[in-house]
């Protein structure tokens, strides 16, 4: 019986440090943005959310496009982000390599929130034009136009 406590208590003990260890793993995903502040926002099963620079070794996660491109000073040298598209598990995969920016061939980009707090649905990449058009008719967005790379990085370069 002395035996049975004290194996029952061990089981308790390692129970409990592996739920902290979980709660730990489960919250350290969620995260404030980096550049905004604001919390970031998670993937579903409908759509990707997560915006990931990769910098080295390094991986940071962003609340938009919009985001990363203001913040992008903070890093020396090359990088590359990965930005949800229309697609889930399919990113856009956008590079700066000698400082300049490069996106796939036919990709197209809208940046229209008025408010941060909309960022992550308002400031996405697209594969195609045809995505983009997808994308709008289901969540429409006063002013929206599919952008060329370069006329995504002088949108957020203006505001």
């Amino acid at each position: 019986m002395k035996l049975w406590n004290q194996f029952s208590k061990s089981l308790a003990l390692v129970a409990v440090i592996g739920a902290m260890g979980m709660t730990s793993i489960a919250s350290a995903h969620e995260a404030d943005c980096p550049y905004c502040k604001l919390k970031l926002v998670q993937n579903t099963k409908e759509l990707d959310n997560e915006v990931v620079v990769k910098v080295g070794n390094k991986r940071i996660e962003y609340r938009c496009l919009y985001c990363v491109i203001k913040d992008q000073k903070r890093y020396k040298g090359d990088l590359v982000v990965y930005s949800p598209s229309e697609k889930v598990g399919a990113p856009v995969i956008l590079k700066r390599t000698g400082g300049k920016w490069s996106a796939p061939e036919g990709a197209v980009f809208l940046n229209t929130f008025k408010k941060h707090k909309d960022c992550a649905a308002l400031s996405r990449a697209f594969t195609n034009k045809a995505a983009f058009d997808s994308y709008i008719k289901k969540n429409p967005s006063e002013g929206a136009k599919a952008l060329t790379l370069d006329q995504f990085l002088a949108e957020v370069a203006k505001n």
